[in-house]
Protein backbone atom coordinates (compact mmCIF):
# COMPACT_ATOMS: atom_id res chain seq x y z
CA UNK A 1 0.00 0.00 0.00
CA UNK A 2 1.25 3.46 -0.86
CA UNK A 3 0.18 6.48 1.25
CA UNK A 4 0.21 9.97 -0.23
CA UNK A 5 -0.87 13.46 0.74
CA UNK A 6 -2.41 14.33 4.17
CA UNK A 7 -3.00 10.68 5.07
CA UNK A 8 0.66 9.88 4.72
CA UNK A 9 1.60 12.85 6.90
CA UNK A 10 -0.85 11.80 9.63
CA UNK A 11 0.43 8.23 9.70
CA UNK A 12 4.04 9.42 9.83
CA UNK A 13 3.26 11.73 12.78
CA UNK A 14 1.44 8.96 14.63
CA UNK A 15 4.31 6.54 14.22
CA UNK A 16 6.85 9.13 15.18
CA UNK A 17 5.08 10.11 18.40
CA UNK A 18 4.27 6.64 19.75
CA UNK A 19 6.21 4.99 22.57
CA UNK A 20 7.49 2.27 20.28
CA UNK A 21 8.42 4.55 17.42
CA UNK A 22 11.11 2.95 15.28
CA UNK A 23 14.49 4.60 15.32
CA UNK A 24 16.83 4.75 12.37
CA UNK A 25 19.68 2.26 12.65
CA UNK A 26 23.01 3.57 13.90
CA UNK A 27 25.58 4.00 11.16
CA UNK A 28 28.09 1.18 10.92
CA UNK A 29 31.60 2.53 11.47
CA UNK A 30 33.92 2.01 8.52
CA UNK A 31 37.39 0.92 9.62
CA UNK A 32 40.26 3.06 8.43
CA UNK A 33 42.70 0.89 6.51
CA UNK A 34 46.23 2.31 6.53
CA UNK A 35 48.02 2.65 3.22
CA UNK A 36 50.13 -0.38 2.45
CA UNK A 37 53.83 0.07 1.83
CA UNK A 38 56.57 -2.37 0.95
CA UNK A 39 57.74 -2.47 4.59
CA UNK A 40 54.37 -3.99 5.52
CA UNK A 41 55.39 -6.98 3.42
CA UNK A 42 59.16 -7.14 3.95
CA UNK A 43 60.77 -6.40 7.34
CA UNK A 44 63.39 -3.68 7.18
CA UNK A 45 65.82 -5.95 9.06
CA UNK A 46 65.63 -8.48 6.22
CA UNK A 47 66.61 -5.77 3.75
CA UNK A 48 69.41 -4.42 5.92
CA UNK A 49 70.93 -7.90 6.22
CA UNK A 50 71.58 -7.90 2.46
CA UNK A 51 73.21 -4.47 2.22
CA UNK A 52 76.84 -3.56 1.65
CA UNK A 53 78.35 -0.07 1.68
CA UNK A 54 77.86 1.83 -1.62
CA UNK A 55 74.95 -0.36 -2.75
CA UNK A 56 72.33 1.57 -4.70
CA UNK A 57 68.87 1.54 -3.12
CA UNK A 58 65.92 2.21 -5.44
CA UNK A 59 62.34 2.89 -4.45
CA UNK A 60 59.00 3.51 -6.10
CA UNK A 61 57.62 6.40 -4.14
CA UNK A 62 54.10 7.74 -3.80
CA UNK A 63 54.87 11.44 -4.13
CA UNK A 64 53.32 13.91 -6.52
CA UNK A 65 56.03 13.39 -9.16
CA UNK A 66 56.87 9.72 -8.57
CA UNK A 67 54.90 8.48 -11.57
CA UNK A 68 56.51 11.07 -13.83
CA UNK A 69 60.03 10.09 -12.78
CA UNK A 70 59.19 6.40 -13.10
CA UNK A 71 58.13 6.91 -16.72
CA UNK A 72 61.29 8.91 -17.38
CA UNK A 73 63.38 6.14 -15.83
CA UNK A 74 63.30 4.07 -18.98
CA UNK A 75 62.78 0.39 -19.58
CA UNK A 76 60.09 -0.61 -17.11
CA UNK A 77 58.91 2.73 -15.79
CA UNK A 78 58.61 1.54 -12.18
CA UNK A 79 61.31 2.96 -9.90
CA UNK A 80 61.34 6.69 -9.26
CA UNK A 81 64.23 7.43 -6.86
CA UNK A 82 67.67 6.20 -5.78
CA UNK A 83 70.27 6.73 -3.08
CA UNK A 84 73.54 5.25 -1.80
CA UNK A 85 73.63 2.86 1.17
CA UNK A 86 76.03 3.77 3.98
CA UNK A 87 76.53 2.39 7.48
CA UNK A 88 76.50 5.54 9.56
CA UNK A 89 75.96 6.12 13.27
CA UNK A 90 75.52 2.41 13.92
CA UNK A 91 72.73 1.91 11.39
CA UNK A 92 72.10 1.53 7.69
CA UNK A 93 71.16 4.79 6.04
CA UNK A 94 70.53 6.01 2.50
CA UNK A 95 72.17 9.22 1.30
CA UNK A 96 70.15 10.83 -1.48
CA UNK A 97 68.94 14.15 -2.80
CA UNK A 98 65.30 15.11 -3.14
CA UNK A 99 63.08 18.17 -3.15
CA UNK A 100 59.68 19.32 -1.99
CA UNK A 101 57.05 18.16 -4.51
CA UNK A 102 55.60 21.65 -4.95
CA UNK A 103 58.44 24.10 -4.44
CA UNK A 104 61.22 22.03 -6.01
CA UNK A 105 63.55 23.16 -3.22
CA UNK A 106 65.68 20.53 -1.54
CA UNK A 107 69.06 18.89 -1.29
CA UNK A 108 71.10 15.97 -0.02
CA UNK A 109 69.95 14.16 3.10
CA UNK A 110 70.70 10.98 5.03
CA UNK A 111 67.71 8.86 6.05
CA UNK A 112 67.45 5.53 7.81
CA UNK A 113 66.43 2.74 5.46
CA UNK A 114 63.00 2.64 7.10
CA UNK A 115 62.55 6.38 6.55
CA UNK A 116 63.72 6.14 2.96
CA UNK A 117 61.22 3.36 2.19
CA UNK A 118 58.27 4.69 4.21
CA UNK A 119 55.17 4.33 2.03
CA UNK A 120 57.19 3.04 -0.94
CA UNK A 121 55.51 0.60 -3.32
CA UNK A 122 58.72 -1.18 -4.23
CA UNK A 123 62.41 -1.52 -3.42
CA UNK A 124 65.41 -2.82 -5.32
CA UNK A 125 69.06 -2.98 -4.31
CA UNK A 126 71.81 -3.13 -6.92
CA UNK A 127 75.53 -3.55 -6.28
CA UNK A 128 77.62 -1.44 -8.68
CA UNK A 129 80.78 -2.88 -10.21
CA UNK A 130 83.14 -1.50 -7.55
CA UNK A 131 85.87 -3.25 -5.60
CA UNK A 132 86.24 -2.86 -1.83
CA UNK A 133 88.47 0.25 -1.83
CA UNK A 134 86.25 1.91 -4.45
CA UNK A 135 83.12 1.27 -2.36
CA UNK A 136 84.88 2.71 0.70
CA UNK A 137 85.93 5.80 -1.27
CA UNK A 138 82.34 6.30 -2.42
CA UNK A 139 81.02 6.14 1.15
CA UNK A 140 83.69 8.58 2.38
CA UNK A 141 82.86 11.09 -0.33
CA UNK A 142 79.13 10.73 0.38
CA UNK A 143 79.85 12.07 3.88
CA UNK A 144 81.87 15.07 2.67
CA UNK A 145 80.24 18.44 3.45
CA UNK A 146 80.79 19.67 -0.11
CA UNK A 147 78.75 16.77 -1.51
CA UNK A 148 76.09 16.91 1.18
CA UNK A 149 75.67 20.63 0.51
CA UNK A 150 74.80 20.37 -3.19
CA UNK A 151 71.28 21.75 -3.80
CA UNK A 152 68.63 19.82 -5.70
CA UNK A 153 68.50 20.56 -9.42
CA UNK A 154 64.87 21.37 -10.16
CA UNK A 155 65.80 22.15 -13.78
CA UNK A 156 67.03 18.54 -14.25
CA UNK A 157 69.97 19.73 -16.30
CA UNK A 158 73.33 18.05 -16.87
CA UNK A 159 74.80 21.27 -18.25
CA UNK A 160 75.24 23.37 -15.11
CA UNK A 161 78.68 22.14 -14.08
CA UNK A 162 77.31 20.27 -11.07
CA UNK A 163 76.11 23.41 -9.28
CA UNK A 164 72.88 21.54 -8.54
CA UNK A 165 72.02 17.87 -9.03
CA UNK A 166 68.96 15.64 -9.16
CA UNK A 167 68.96 12.20 -7.55
CA UNK A 168 70.46 10.02 -10.29
CA UNK A 169 72.88 12.73 -11.35
CA UNK A 170 74.18 13.04 -7.77
CA UNK A 171 74.71 9.28 -7.39
CA UNK A 172 76.47 8.92 -10.75
CA UNK A 173 78.70 11.96 -10.17
CA UNK A 174 79.53 10.86 -6.62
CA UNK A 175 80.77 7.43 -7.69
CA UNK A 176 82.61 8.85 -10.70
CA UNK A 177 84.40 11.46 -8.57
CA UNK A 178 85.31 8.91 -5.87
CA UNK A 179 86.47 6.09 -8.14
CA UNK A 180 86.73 7.20 -11.77
CA UNK A 181 84.07 4.59 -12.65
CA UNK A 182 80.96 5.63 -14.58
CA UNK A 183 78.25 3.31 -13.25
CA UNK A 184 75.52 4.59 -15.59
CA UNK A 185 74.55 3.33 -19.01
CA UNK A 186 74.95 5.71 -21.96
CA UNK A 187 72.66 8.66 -21.27
CA UNK A 188 68.96 8.29 -21.86
CA UNK A 189 66.96 11.02 -23.54
CA UNK A 190 63.71 12.45 -22.25
CA UNK A 191 61.91 15.51 -23.56
CA UNK A 192 64.59 15.93 -26.21
CA UNK A 193 67.57 16.18 -23.87
CA UNK A 194 70.10 13.88 -22.24
CA UNK A 195 69.33 12.68 -18.71
CA UNK A 196 70.62 10.08 -16.28
CA UNK A 197 67.54 7.96 -15.72
CA UNK A 198 66.85 5.69 -12.76
CA UNK A 199 67.28 2.63 -14.94
CA UNK A 200 70.56 3.98 -16.35
CA UNK A 201 71.90 3.23 -12.85
CA UNK A 202 69.81 0.16 -12.00
CA UNK A 203 70.82 -1.53 -15.25
CA UNK A 204 74.28 0.04 -15.48
CA UNK A 205 77.38 -1.80 -16.68
CA UNK A 206 78.39 -4.57 -14.30
CA UNK A 207 75.57 -3.85 -11.84
CA UNK A 208 74.56 -6.93 -9.82
CA UNK A 209 70.95 -7.22 -8.59
CA UNK A 210 70.86 -7.96 -4.85
CA UNK A 211 67.14 -7.93 -4.07
CA UNK A 212 63.83 -6.66 -5.36
CA UNK A 213 60.32 -6.50 -3.92
CA UNK A 214 57.24 -4.87 -5.45
CA UNK A 215 53.66 -4.51 -4.29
Amino acid sequence: MRLIGPVAVAVWLALGSGPAAPRPPSPIPVPVVPATGILDRVPVAALEARLRPADLVFRRGNGLWSGYFAVASGDEGFYSHVGVAVFEGGQWRVVHTEADDRSGIGGVRSDSLAEFLAGARGVAVVRPALNGPQAEATVRLAAAPDWRGIPFDRRFSLDDGGQAMYCTEWVQALVLSATGVDIARPRSRFGGRAIISVDDLRLGPGAVPVLEHRL
